[in-house]
């Protein structure tokens, strides 16, 4: 997995995680937090690699389908992104962000 894609479920996670089973939240931080591999979250969990796969490819489809809907993360990044930026034309590029809502 890219850097910029780990980068990207790690935040997903921390908006989205509690909307996940406990099961599936543990297995996607350890897989994407603490860089576990499948072999070490699967002994932790009594099941094989193959449920621990699923369950995270599982998990990462539906923060991708949260941020769908809920568009937190996309609002964050632009947000992030004005406060960055050296142009004082702040309040019109909010309201623009604002109104892609």
């Amino acid at each position: 997995m890219r850097i910029e894609d780990t980068i990207k479920i790690s935040e997903l996670l921390n908006l989205y995680g509690e909307l996940l089973s406990k099961k599936q939240k543990t297995m996607l931080e350890n897989y994407v937090n603490r860089d576990m591999s499948l072999a070490e979250i699967a002994e932790n969990e009594n099941i094989s690699r193959v449920a621990v796969l699923d369950a995270i490819k599982k998990a990462k489809q539906k923060l991708f389908y949260y941020e769908k809907i809920l568009k937190l993360y996309k609002l964050k990044t632009d947000l992030r992104q004005v406060l960055t930026c050296d142009t004082k034309d702040y309040k019109s590029k909010i309201t623009k962000i604002l109104e892609d809502l």
